[in-house]
Order: C-alpha cells, then structure tokens, then sequence
C-alpha cells in the first residue's frame, strides 16, 4: 500500500524536482496538472482515478490554458503516494525520451 504521510522531501529524494511550468497530463481519463517533475516521477493533482498497478499516461506542454497535444509523450506510471491534494507517481520505467521531454518543458525548483 502506497504511504499516506507526508515525508522529508530531502531525504528520499534521488532527483531534482521540477516545477510543471504548465504541464498536463492525461491520465485515468482526466487531464489533470503537474504540480512537480523528476526524473524519477511526478506530483499530480488529484481527480482522477488511480488504477492497482501500472498506469499509461501522456505528458503534454501547455502555454496560455491550451494544451499542446501535438507535442505529447507517453509512458506508465504506479502509485507512490497520495500527499493531501496531490498523488505522486513514479515512472516505469523512466525512459529517456519521457526524461528529455521533461526536462525541456521544466524550470528548477526553488526548494
């Protein structure tokens, strides 16, 4: 079962978290918003149903409230946990171009 609490970021953290700069992800049927992304996963908003095992899902680039679904890239996603109105996912796998793409649409975090 995923962790329910909160915990220190710094210490499980193997990746720099990024903030979404306006990604979106489709993912159970909704299109929700990134909150946060790593290498290693992403922070989403809730409303959407989490599925028991892997999850497919694709990343979209967003400027100005539109999506650019053009521009998109997919993957599969578990369940870590669930962090109040956030669910954070980890990929898998983390394949390089889902890291790349991430990587292009993000800025650093400030924490």
């Amino acid at each position: 079962m995923p962790e329910q609490a909160e915990t220190s970021g710094k210490d499980r953290r193997r990746y720099p978290r990024f903030h979404g700069s306006g990604l979106m992800v489709n993912i159970g049927g909704k299109l929700v918003k990134v909150a946060g992304i790593s290498a290693g996963g992403m922070k989403l908003e809730s409303g959407f149903k989490v599925a028991d095992g892997p999850m497919r899902f694709t990343l979209y680039p967003s400027k100005d409230g539109k999506v650019d679904i053009n521009h998109g890239v997919g993957g599969l996603c578990v369940l870590v946990r669930y962090e109040g109105e956030f669910i954070a996912m980890r990929f898998d796998p983390a394949t390089y171009p889902l890291i790349k793409f991430a990587a292009e649409c993000t800025i650093p975090d400030s924490d």
